[in-house]
């Protein structure tokens, strides 16, 4: 197919260029949603940031929603971690303060599920929600591949659905030949602009597994190239770039408290535990915490005061863990001599006795394993019924859960919970958050932006 014909002059086009250049306010920025789940939008955002990076400008990627495997995947397109911006986690205030504050010359938010799908139609959590709090235009990606004519009352009805949202224009996508693609543009004239009509392209798929799409380190840059020069051939990026810049505020500067000067955390890193919002990290820093990193599968244990385990694939490597038994008898040896270690979901299995039949750290005696079906996803509310680790009893706190395993705790040894879980499935019966004095292992992940205070807990046992 042949590349859609400019839509703007040479001229406008540079002046925008300068204006991004000169005046640093002046930013591209645009939320990239779907009609639905599955249309293509993690395929096109990864095609637009290496195709803006291509053109030699700097693109900052952004993820409405809690996913972290999407994420990964924008920050190996965009060589700078992508940010998640999710309005039920954080509040409204830290998702300015972010993306403001990592704003680029381009910005490229993907979107999550359908445009207007969250806890109402268009209310918390949706993309849509995103969209007008950060008051930036809306890119659509319509799966065009059944439609024809139609394509006009779908459009039509998402556009004018919620007038206080901004639609800039859609790209439609796997659509079959030039004919197919001549109707749907015509459909349209009149109803919005069509910034790309991007052909069917079966080679250009990105794996999945049970928890998604593959990380970014199981993932060839060819493919990103290939998505590159598949959004770069059939899609108006000096159009697309155009119609969405506009001035983006500077952050407010922010003051810390530097608690915890000196405190060391261990943070595992590597292919097994790879689940890390950005700020969780950076607010330990904030506070004057030294991370220092490790790999569970291959190195020994790090001097640290504390230890902090995220969520990722254990599953997938738990034979290599379950090798490195120095690392695991000396972490283990460190938590009982009063170490604080908090872990989540994937950091949780590690805890156990067991997972998949191989031995892990034995915190927390129980095992796990993975299940064909989907166990859990979604946002948790919880309420802390014990003084733990992060939280005080009856304190309130969001989060999300996402996961194919299920754990089995011996029920003989007096395992508790800090967690009630007011929505969300938790370990067993609503209840999440096994610990003891200075251990806390759950299966719900928590945002630092939204639950500081319990982060800053954390480092304070440390200290």
């Amino acid at each position: 197919m042949k590349r859609i014909e400019a839509m703007i002059s040479p001229e406008r086009l540079e002046e925008v260029k300068r204006g991004i250049t000169k005046y640093p306010s002046m930013k591209s920025a645009f939320v990239v949603a779907g009609t639905q789940s599955g249309v293509g939008k993690t395929a096109v955002s990864l095609g637009l940031i290496s195709a803006f990076r291509h053109r030699g400008l700097e693109v900052q990627p952004f993820k409405v929603g809690p996913d972290f495997i999407d994420t990964s995947l924008h920050t190996l397109a965009a060589e700078k971690s992508s940010r998640n911006l999710d309005t039920f986690m954080m509040p409204a205030s830290g998702i300015l303060r972010t993306f403001r504050m990592n704003a680029a010359a381009v910005n490229v938010v993907e979107g999550v599920m359908g445009l207007f799908d969250g806890s109402s139609a268009g209310g918390e959590g949706s993309t849509a929600h995103l969209a007008k709090l950060l008051d930036i235009p809306v890119v659509l990606v319509v799966d065009a591949s059944k439609l024809a004519g139609s394509v006009a009352a779908l459009v039509h009805g998402y556009k004018t659905y919620d007038s206080s949202l901004k639609l800039a224009g859609v790209v439609l996508n796997r659509v079959g030949s030039e004919r197919h693609r001549a109707l749907l543009e015509d459909a349209l004239r009149g109803v919005t602009r069509v910034f790309g009509v991007i052909p069917r392209d079966e080679a250009v798929r990105i794996p999945e597994r049970h928890l998604g799409l593959y990380l970014s380190h199981e993932v060839d840059r060819a493919l990103l190239n290939e998505l590159s020069r598949l959004v770069e051939k059939n899609i108006d990026l000096d159009a697309l770039l155009e119609a969405t810049t506009g001035a983006i505020p500077s952050a407010e500067p922010e003051s810390q408290l530097r608690a915890a000067d000196g405190v060391r955390v261990g943070v595992a890193m590597d292919e097994a535990f790879c689940f890390y919002y950005p700020e969780n990290l950076e607010v330990l820093r904030d506070f004057g915490a030294e991370l220092v990193l490790f790999s569970p599968l291959r190195d020994s244990l790090p001097d640290a005061d504390a230890f902090y385990l995220g969520g990722g694939y254990p599953e997938l490597y738990a034979e290599q863990l379950e090798e490195n038994a120095s690392l695991r008898e000396k972490l283990a040896e460190e938590v009982q001599q009063g170490s604080p270690l908090y872990a989540e979901c994937g950091g949780l299995l590690y805890c156990l006795e067991q997972l998949e039949g191989r031995e892990m750290l034995g915190l927390f005696k129980g095992s796990a394993k993975l299940t064909r079906r989907l166990q859990a996803v979604g946002y948790v509310e919880a309420v802390s019924v014990r003084d733990c680790l992060l939280f005080r009893e009856g304190e309130r706190f969001r989060g999300h859960e996402f996961h194919y395993s299920t754990v089995n705790l011996n029920a003989d040894t007096g395992v508790d919970f800090a967690y009630k879980l007011l929505r969300g499935v938790g370990i067993e019966s609503k209840k999440d958050g096994i610990f003891s004095e200075n251990a806390l292992a759950s299966y719900t992940h928590l945002h630092a932006l939204g639950n500081e205070k319990a982060f800053l807990r954390f480092l304070e046992a440390a200290r």
